[in-house]
């Protein structure tokens, strides 16, 4: 990955989802959420070592559907894996002790639903794959939302990172990043040339 120094200036973001950032003689438009769940989901599947886990200070209990219930059951590991430490509370309950460190609780028991959704579609998947689609939930959950407002010393890390490493083009769902509109471009839509 080159990390190679680049200018740029931020100029703001519209409706608290998309940096807009002046580079050169071209505008682009970086799409946080994808940009940060792409950086989330490249760590999470690049450690060696068990996700950092927060233990919740009150079990969440979640109620699943029978198919997704025994997926679970049958996948703790796993889950354990992502960073989920459950185990059965029975009658179709799970009961959730831990969840990533870089997740809300609140947001773990959709979370865990969510996640026994992709072990019953990826039933027939290769482990790996499996192990791939969990970690884009688990990313993508713990990913700087749409709408949330960001920081402008947050928003400067996130662009120098999307504007240094060659790898950053996709979010894990295949959503590009960053849209770039040229001088160019602006002057032929504005009629200027």
């Amino acid at each position: 990955l080159s990390m190679q120094e680049v200018s740029f200036r931020v100029i703001g973001e519209a409706m608290d989802t998309y940096i807009l950032v002046e580079q050169g003689e071209s505008l682009l438009l970086i799409d946080k959420h994808a940009a940060h769940e792409r950086m989330r989901f490249d760590a999470l599947k690049a450690r060696t070592e068990p996700p950092m886990r927060q233990l919740l200070l009150t079990p969440a209990a979640v109620t699943l559907a029978a198919e997704e219930y025994t997926a679970v059951l049958e996948d703790l590991e796993l889950l354990a894996d992502c960073g989920f430490l459950c185990e059965d509370f029975g009658d179709g309950t799970v009961l959730l002790r831990r969840v990533p460190a870089d997740i809300a609780p609140e947001d773990a028991g959709a979370g865990l639903a969510e996640l026994a959704g992709h072990l019953l579609e990826g039933r027939t998947l290769a482990p790996e794959s499996l192990r791939d689609e969990l970690l884009h939930t688990v990313a993508c959950k713990a990913a700087i939302k749409a709408g949330y407002h960001t920081q402008p010393r947050e928003r400067e890390a996130l662009v120098r990172e999307v504007l240094t490493r060659d790898d950053l083009k996709y979010c894990p769902h295949g959503r590009p990043i960053c849209i770039t509109l040229t001088q160019k471009q602006l002057e032929k839509q504005f009629k200027r040339i």
